[in-house]
């Protein structure tokens, strides 16, 4: 089955995690994004740096369903119809939809708020694995990760 690979960073001391780069495309926001891929986390998120970087109307986007990350409370703003596009190993583009992701944008913005938030990542989630039939290979110790898909053929 054909693959995407992702790479590994230590974040947390010597641990490693996943991270892939794709290109996002939507209405509102079209530039490349790099993501932790996070099979526990039910969405796929813009991290508040994302947000904040990005020509995002904030005022508006501050209502609605709120969620917890990391100890802190964001809005879950949609951006609805996103396309994420992937580089594959043998470098062909694989096209991928979700609904819409969810631009997280803190519930209190003032200096300290952004400074403790900063290090949150963008999330790819298991909503985007599950839409887009995909499945994730992951072995810290061999530091090997990769995301892979069927294709019609298979």
């Amino acid at each position: 089955m054909p693959k995407i690979p992702c790479s590994l960073r230590a974040l947390i001391g010597k641990r490693y995690f996943p991270f892939v780069t794709y290109f996002l495309t939507s209405f509102h926001i079209t530039k490349p994004i790099d993501a932790i891929v996070d099979t526990g986390s039910p969405y796929t998120v813009l991290s508040p740096n994302e947000v904040f970087g990005s020509r995002l109307p904030i005022r508006t986007m501050r209502r609605g369903e709120t969620v917890t990350l990391a100890g802190f409370r964001f809005f879950k703003y949609p951006i609805n119809n996103v396309g994420m596009n992937f580089r594959t190993e043998t470098d062909e583009l694989f096209k991928g939809t979700l609904s819409y992701i969810s631009a997280l944008v803190p519930t209190k913005i003032d200096k300290k708020t952004l400074g403790d938030v900063r290090h949150i990542p963008n999330i790819i989630g298991h909503d985007f694995l599950e839409e887009n039939k995909l499945s994730f290979y992951f072995n810290p110790c061999a530091k090997i990760t990769y995301l892979e898909y069927q294709t019609s053929a298979n």
